[in-house]
């Protein structure tokens, strides 16, 4: 019985030393580089809702939610909240936050933060309905609203949320310098090379000590080709592709040292239009279009056939609240259609351009300037750099154009952004207006109950697929390439996250 009980503690201590073994052998001091494939734009949270810019400044910003990977609002600088009425929330933050500078961060700089944000054109829509924004005391906030408001808490997990010390962002905005910024999140800024590369050193005081960085540098590398991509992570330049092209799927898979992860996407690939442009002005044409473009077709060329084509108009991924395939089972490819569409409208075709700016986006619009030729739409591509984008938009030099959309999974987070006067100079990049369309998304957002706001935005749908301001085509899945020893990769809708859990 003793030699039983002796052979049974050292089993106990063989696995205890073991376990501790294999957790000393994690590395949390790692040098990580993750390659994408576009610059950021600015370290300006409220400037721009792109995605490239977004995922540098999560990591640099606090927000008061982050998000899970369905994109649902997850706690972060916000300690605890409660709705104290339908139209007011109250967030209480951590104590103690302390800044990169070291300074702390308070309720001030959040209600300065947020009050910028809502004065800013990045977040558009998302804050309309948002009446104050005040101090309760030095940890809590105070956010009323015009009426319900139920995605607020999802409002404040995008990336133009972002908290930022008020003395920092003060002198930021009269200098017209935001190069070197400073704010509470997991990483300090260390460094960027326009074009090349931003690093990003981790922050030790970071407030929640339970979900510090788990590398000591984080580097973003700015590769736009994506084979380049693919070839950084296969010879050990770069730890992980966070934008893998399908088409070099059959390359990776059943590499020894490579892994490919892959997950369902919430990133809608479409074609937007100009709705105020010439022709297109004309539902009609619009909706020609549409029955003109096989989406399949487009879906192989931009992502090796890899997600899930569909026929709707309003930038729902599958995913979403309320979300339909092919509202009231409208469309389909359909070229002798879309040219009895074309007569209807007295259209004999017109000379326009698509505007693109990655290499998938490209690959679509070569597709898609073949099938427009059927009906005499007569397309002239036309890539730019993704820094100048908006500047297109804005000054209505994009009548057609091929990009994609990260979708939450509550569609009040972007239909009044992508489809309504509060997203001109935003992200409404069809210059869509429509107050029948503006009268359902008030009403999506009237109550908190989900099966009430599904059905609404069902009828968003219907509405959207006569009127047609864009034709979504497609949701890629999501994809990350790295080599097999890197752990703590995970794939949100929209592409790999939480890179802070990047380690060895």
């Amino acid at each position: 019985m003793k030699k039983f009980a002796v052979l049974f503690c050292l089993v106990v201590l063989s696995a205890a030393l073991f376990a501790g073994t294999a957790r000393a052998a994690d590395n949390f001091d790692a040098d990580i580089t993750v390659v994408q494939a576009l610059d950021m734009i600015s370290f300006d949270p409220v400037g721009t809702s792109d995605l490239s810019n977004a995922y540098v400044t999560y990591e640099i910003y606090s927000r008061l939610f982050s998000f899970d990977a369905q994109l649902k609002p997850i706690k972060e600088l916000c300690k605890d909240y409660k709705i104290v009425s339908d139209t007011e929330w109250h967030f209480t933050i951590w104590e103690n936050v302390e800044n990169h500078d070291g300074t702390i961060l308070t309720a001030d700089d959040v209600v300065y933060s947020l009050n910028r944000t809502k004065a800013g054109t990045a977040i558009g829509a998302l804050f309309t309905p948002v009446r104050e924004i005040t101090k309760v005391d030095d940890y809590t906030i105070s956010i009323t609203t015009d009426g319900p408001y139920p995605s607020l808490n999802a409002a404040l997990s995008h990336t133009a949320t972002c908290i930022i010390p008020k003395h920092y962002s003060e002198k930021a905005d009269a200098d017209k310098d935001w190069s070197r910024p400073v704010g509470s999140g997991r990483y300090k800024f260390v460094s960027r090379m326009i074009g090349d590369n931003v690093k990003l050193e981790r922050f030790d005081n970071y407030f929640n000590k339970d979900d510090i960085a788990k590398n000591k540098t984080l580097t973003f590398q700015i590769i736009p080709e994506g084979t380049n991509r693919t070839i950084a992570v296969e010879t050990g330049k770069a730890d992980l592709n966070l934008e893998f092209v399908a088409n070099d799927y059959d390359r990776v898979i059943g590499h020894p040292d490579l892994k490919l992860w892959e997950g369902p996407s919430m990133t809608v690939w479409h074609l937007g239009m100009d709705n105020q442009a010439e022709w297109l002005s004309n539902k009609l044409v619009r909706q020609a279009v549409n029955f003109a473009i096989d989406h399949d077709a487009c879906m192989q060329v931009g992502h090796n056939g890899k997600g899930e084509a569909f026929y709707n108009s309003a930038t729902f991924a599958p995913q979403c609240l309320g979300a339909v395939n092919n509202p009231l089972d409208k469309y389909s490819y359909d070229p002798e259609k879309a040219q009895a569409l074309m007569d209807e409208a007295g259209c004999p075709g017109f000379d326009t351009q698509i505007v693109v700016f990655r290499d998938e986006a490209e690959r679509i619009a070569t597709v898609i300037q073949a099938y427009l030729s059927v009906i005499n739409i007569n397309v002239e591509i036309v890539k730019i750099e993704n820094a100048v984008f908006a500047s297109y938009i804005q000054d209505h030099k994009a009548p057609m154009f091929v990009t994609s959309w990260g979708c939450y999974w509550d569609p009040d987070m972007f239909l009044a952004r992508r489809f309504s006067k509060a997203g001109i100079g935003g992200v409404n990049r069809v210059w869509y207006l429509n107050p029948d369309l503006d009268k359902l998304i008030v009403e999506g957002r009237s109550t908190f109950e989900e099966e009430t706001r599904a059905g609404i935005y069902k009828k968003v749908q219907e509405f959207m697929a006569e009127e047609v301001p864009e034709v979504d085509l497609y949701a890629s899945l999501i994809y990350g390439l790295s080599n097999t020893k890197l752990k703590g990769v995970s794939l949100s809708g929209e592409r790999a996250y939480k890179l802070y859990n990047l380690h060895y």
